[in-house]
């Protein structure tokens, strides 16, 4: 018999309360809500009269099993008990199922009462249902079109870019998926415009009063408690640091004056004006002089002044970046354009309401608003099915309660029985990681505090933890002790939420020691992800194979819990968690290298297969041929086979322009390989003619018969799931078409669409060695699952936050909106509201997700990353947690980039990381265990090829940008898109030297598709380990712009400078002797910056500027065109004077001596176009002032160039 704890019997036998259970990972909820079932049968309370809810069908059909066990089990100890032989029969048919299955069962019951046709049939395609919606809003446009609507147009041009109308289309699909989630949609859309709504007095409105105000208060309050933990350090009082403190002394004094300026309700201008007041006064340098101590709490006075520097900017970026009249304004334009969204999302869910209908079908989203409409309708003065429900359950369980949204809550309630408390819910709020399912844990939350406060409610919590040994339940709660707390993630985890080990079985002298295997990922690898997404790091998959082949080895024991005995490691026993899927064909990969068994129970990204970006990289071909990044993956593709040297013949051969237009030239050479380029653009332009006067379906299909590609990938490994792959996407292009749509660029739109909105057609991928494999699975997909051997991966990936990117943004609470001008874009005060707060439930939802994935483990917890610049980031979580409470301060947590953040902290607070594996042993010990490794990789390998001609060098580029394609999830979906968005540090090129220029001008930009498109680029993490000119020139400007000419005008301020970016993490240390000191003393002694040192305040560095410029100043393509262009770029520096502005640019570029003044015109030549775009923006940005001179800083000759 079952050995329950007092909680759990609480669990099982309360009643004539509502009961809400917070049950902890492991802690036997399921046994429980199994129990309780069994309890009530066992009273005489019939299972059909029991409502059991759980998250998935899964779930389900176990919730079932189980109950079945429990009572045939007691019908072997009473065989003559008739009532539950009876009940064993009824389980089957009981209503023990998904919320979704309960709606339809109410539909098929009470159909009538809504007036539906009892013969639907339910939309499981959801291809299809997308298909449907996207007619239902195209419809919709057309109408609007055709009535020639001007709101409804300035709706869509605010968020169209320069080709489509996808940016308002986007916006009205993803509010669809909020609002059919809200009990009643209509009343949730009405009040969308009222945050808007506000008279000329902003500090007046709803908004500022009861949104922006209490988070502006709460936000400074937090910083005051910063320096308060600051000045409580006993060191802050050393003579050292007498400076240091009155700094801080008149920073908190400005930040006290901005308080009382918001709290005693102060005009918005005089609150922006303190804001921006609000700066500390002062650089103090240390000295060498100083003790040890106070060398470290001044290290740490620098860290909080950074961070509250850069608290005080986001808090000016999102809510004071403009003057309160203009601030008014947009949010006026904003509310015209929200009322026109909430009329068109109307018509929107009607129009697709009615599609639906005209073929008998309803959705998901339509069973539970359906449901709820027959619960709440009143019909002849009765509410006939909530009464009937009411009646027929007295008792209503809910399992995963956590994840419930507002629909669902309001079912619940709608069928619970009047003046009783019959309601049973059990979550776990560190378990709630839906929220792209519109889940609520704040529904959860708000019980959680109110339950037990009287006699009609209850709340349980159990803590024991029956599937951990004791060491991996320490690991967990030292983890998340600083982080989760009341005011991140809703629940004081030290105090509520710890685990409580339980599970006592556990043999003593098993090896349980957790691990934490961190990689030194080179700057290479880091510079790449910025350019290609964010991937595994190698070196991670390799440690996971080593470390798993070293226990297989070793005869790692694990407790076999069916047997009761020790027994060795098996493959199975292992499970490898990630927090996305992305990686798993890199994962597989290494894994078949290393001849280990895998099993992969989550679904390949579809979209993402070899097969499938090839062809739909084609598709894109067709529809524009001047697109290199595709053209470049086709030609290179088995499809037709060039090799790196022909890429590079052929660019070599025109320089310049698009690689299509390369192509085209090449084709005239009476060559080999001219004959192939031939070829190729024939059969391009054919499918093109093909293409006007064929069908979508068509068009893929003669694709796939005149390259072969089903035979080719059939030929493959896993040949069969790729050619079913590629006949999907002709059946998805058939469904696409049969749905009423036409158009090449609008099918690709909507399958990138499906992509980004994860609606991924994938099926999965099985081992043959599954029942002996180990598991790869993402962390969703885990839960509820338990392992003996866990490793978590990837905690070194930063968070996806592109959603906060965008130019809405869509809550529970309400919808944000950017608002184009004329020149620029800009947030709505309601937008930045909205960031801000979705922002901190995205990284409290991380830190659960975390959770959940660290509570998987039985037995052993590995965690596995790859981390950059570790030693910087070790310093800097030396110092994060507060000693006092040993909790990690709010400021910190909204702020976490990656898992690490979270964790990093408390693993540095605790362990010393080792520098090598050696002693990763079978550790028996309660201690865990940290090893920091410097991984080798392939840029650590002294290159052989520096001797090659240009050719070879420029086609060995050209493969590793096009093994990228093929070799990681595909990074440049994007750049397909026009933009009209161009970097300074791209327009400049056009107006480089050509000579050094010509292979410039094509390159590829993976995140955007600007004019200039380089393919010829080797990835940084493939080049030598050794600093290149431009990183030594980026480091000389990081220098020359935080260099501090407030003190003594001496050069011994030089080291100092650099000791402290290295200090502070912002300078590489390996990059100080690559320096030129010299030259940068030259520059900051000099006659030129004399006047810095006089009016430091007067100075202007690394100023960023967004303008709008003609496209014909900028391209000489564009000279006929009227087409303008946004140019973001950042200006070294520029200083006031009373007469105007003097601009300065920093350049490193070699000079030679010998020939040094036409070398010195060369680089002014090279540079007279960027200066003249700065010159530009800062005048259209100045008001004031205008500039008067242009200088060029030439370091390497120590000269300031004058330019025209």
């Amino acid at each position: 018999m079952t050995n329950f704890t007092k909680e759990q019997n609480q669990a099982i036998n309360d009643y004539g309360k509502d009961i809400l259970v917070s049950a902890s990972a492991g802690s036997g909820k399921t046994t429980v809500l199994v129990e309780r079932v069994l309890k009530r049968v066992l009273s005489g309370t019939p299972v059909s009269s029991l409502l059991i809810i759980t998250f998935t069908k899964a779930a389900a059909r176990e919730m079932k099993e189980r109950i079945k066990q429990k009572i045939s089990d007691q019908i072997e100890k009473e065989p003559n008990n008739q009532f539950l032989r009876s009940q064993l029969l009824d389980v089957d048919t009981a209503n023990i199922s998904t919320i979704d299955s309960f709606c339809l069962d109410v539909i098929r019951r009470f159909y009538y009462v809504i007036d539906l046709d009892p013969q639907f049939s339910v939309l499981t395609d959801e291809t299809q249902a997308e298909l449907l919606k996207e007619r239902a809003l195209h419809e919709i446009e057309i109408e609007y079109l055709e009535k020639n609507d001007q709101d409804f147009q300035d709706f869509y041009d605010n968020f169209s870019g320069d080709r489509d109308a996808e940016g308002a289309r986007n916006l009205l699909l993803q509010l669809y998926n909020t609002v059919v989630t809200e009990p009643n949609y209509e009343k949730f859309l009405n009040n969308l415009p009222n945050s808007y709504q506000v008279q000329d007095d902003l500090i007046e409105s709803d908004l500022w009063q009861t949104h922006i105000k209490p988070l502006l208060v709460k936000e400074i309050g937090d910083m005051q408690n910063e320096i308060k933990q600051l000045f409580e350090n006993p060191q802050m009082e050393n003579p050292d640091l007498v400076k240091v403190k009155e700094n801080y002394d008149i920073f908190a004094s400005r930040l006290e004056q901005l308080l009382n300026a918001l709290k005693d309700n102060h005009s918005y201008n005089e609150i922006r004006a303190n804001l921006m007041n609000c700066k500390f006064e002062k650089n103090i340098r240390k000295s060498k002089k100083w003790s040890e101590e106070s060398l470290e709490t001044y290290q740490e006075s620098q860290k909080l002044k950074s961070d509250l520097n850069d608290q005080l900017k986001k808090i000016f970026a999102n809510f004071f970046v403009v003057e309160e009249k203009e601030q008014v304004n947009i949010l006026k334009k904003s509310e015209k354009i929200v009322k026109t969204i909430v009329d068109t999302e109307k018509k929107l869910i009607k129009r697709f309401g009615q599609l639906k209908r005209e073929q008998n079908l309803i959705d998901y989203s339509d069973m539970e608003q359906f449901a709820f409409s027959i619960l709440t309708t009143d019909t002849s003065n009765a509410h006939i099915a909530q009464e009937y429900y009411q009646e027929k359950f007295n008792e209503i369980l809910i399992d995963e309660y956590q994840d419930v949204n507002a629909l669902q809550e309001n079912i619940i309630a709608a069928i619970k029985k009047k003046g009783q408390n019959n309601l049973f819910m059990v979550g776990d709020i560190k378990q709630s990681i839906y929220g792209f399912r519109q889940a609520r844990p704040d529904l959860f939350l708000s019980k959680y505090h109110a339950y037990g406060q009287n006699d009609d409610s209850e709340k349980i919590i159990l803590s024991d933890n029956f599937r951990s040994t004791k060491r991996v339940t320490k690991t967990v709660n030292s983890l998340f002790n600083p982080i989760l707390t009341a005011n991140f993630g809703g629940i004081d985890y030290k105090k509520e939420g710890q685990l409580q080990f339980g599970a006592t079985y556990y043999p003593a002298d098993l090896p349980t020691a957790s691990e934490y295997i961190f990689t030194d990922k080179k700057q290479t690898q880091a510079s790449f992800e910025e350019n290609f997404g964010d991937k595994m790091d190698f070196s991670e998959i390799q440690m996971v194979i080593a470390r798993i082949k070293q226990l297989k080895k070793e005869n790692f024991q694990v407790w076999d819990r069916k047997t009761q005995l020790k027994r060795p490691l098996e493959y199975s026993d292992i499970a490898i968690i990630t927090r996305t899927r992305s990686d798993n064909l890199q994962v597989m990969q290494e894994f078949a290298k290393a001849d280990l068994p895998l099993f992969v129970t989550d679904a390949q990204n579809y979209f993402q297969t070899f097969e499938l970006v090839m062809i739909m990289n084609y598709l894109r071909l067709i529809d524009n041929p001047q697109q290199d990044i595709p053209l470049v993956a086709v030609l290179r593709s088995p499809l037709f086979n060039f090799k790196e040297p022909e890429l590079g013949q052929i660019r070599v051969k025109t320089r310049s322009g698009n690689f299509y237009n390369a192509l085209t030239s090449f084709a005239s050479v009476n060559s080999d390989l001219g004959q192939k380029c031939k070829n190729f653009l024939q059969q391009l332009e054919s499918l093109r003619s093909f293409a006007a006067t064929h069908r979508i379906s068509e068009l893929i299909w003669s694709i796939y018969e005149r390259t072969h590609l089903l035979e080719i990938v059939t030929g493959l490994p896993n040949g069969q799931q790729r050619r079913v792959n590629l006949e999907s996407l002709y059946e998805r292009a058939t469904s696409y078409e049969s749905a009423g749509f036409k158009g090449l660029y609008q099918f690709i739109s909507f399958i990138e669409r499906m992509r980004k909105n994860q609606k991924d057609l994938a099926q999965p991928l099985l081992s043959d060695k599954a029942d002996n494999a180990v598991k790869l699975m993402t962390i969703h997909a885990s839960k509820g699952l338990e392992f003996p051997v866990v490793f978590v991966m990837g905690l070194g990936h930063k968070y996806q936050t592109r959603d906060l990117s965008g130019n809405f943004t869509i809550s529970k609470d309400g919808l944000g909106l950017t608002i184009k001008e004329k020149d620029y874009r800009i947030d709505s005060l309601v937008k930045s509201l909205a960031d801000v707060e979705k922002r901190q439930q995205m990284l409290e939802e991380e830190a659960r997700i975390l959770y959940v994935g660290l509570t998987r483990a039985q037995q052993k917890l590995i965690l596995v990353a790859s981390v950059s610049e570790m030693e910087t980031k070790q310093k800097k979580w030396k110092s994060e947690i507060d000693p006092k409470t040993n909790i990690l301060p709010l400021i910190r947590k909204i702020n976490a980039q990656s898992p690490l953040d979270f964790l990093g902290p408390k693993l540095e607070q605790k362990h010393e990381f080792d520098q090598t594996i050696e002693d990763m042993t079978l550790a028996l010990e309660e201690q865990d265990k940290i090893y920091y490794l410097k991984f080798a990789v392939q840029s650590d390998i002294e290159e052989k090829d520096e001797q090659k001609d240009d050719t070879q060098k420029l086609s060995s580029k050209m493969n590793d940008v096009v093994k990228t394609l093929y070799n990681f999830e595909y990074p440049f979906a994007d750049a397909t898109k026009t933009t009209a968005y161009q970097s300074v540090s791209e327009i400049k090129k056009v107006f480089n030297d050509p000579m050094d220029t010509e292979l410039e001008n094509s390159r590829l930009i993976s995140s955007s598709n600007r004019y200039l498109q380089p393919i010829d680029e080797t990835p940084v993490f493939l080049e030598k380990q050794k600093f290149t000119g431009a990183e030594i020139g980026t480091a000389m400007h990081l220098v020359l712009q935080y260099y501090d000419y407030q003190g003594d005008k001496t050069e011994l301020n030089l080291e100092q400078e650099i000791e402290e970016l290295v200090e502070l993490g912002k300078l590489n240390p390996l990059m100080v002797p690559h320096l030129s000191k010299e030259a940068l003393n030259w520059f900051v002694m000099s006659e030129f910056a004399a006047e810095f040192w006089q009016k430091p305040e007067k100075l202007h560095r690394e100023s960023q500027f967004s303008s709008l410029m003609n496209a014909s100043e900028l391209f000489n393509d564009f000279s006929d065109s009227a087409a303008k262009i946004l140019v973001h770029g950042t200006i070294d520096g520029y200083f006031e004077t009373d007469k105007g502005l003097i601009l300065f640019d920093y350049k490193t570029d070699f000079v030679d001596k010998t020939h040094e003044e036409q070398a010195i015109d060369k680089i002014k030549q090279k540079y007279t176009g960027q200066l003249r775009l700065y010159e530009q923006a800062l005048n259209e940005i100045s008001e004031n002032k205008k500039v008067i001179g242009k200088y060029l800083i030439l370091l390497d000759a120590r000269k300031v160039v004058p330019v025209d």
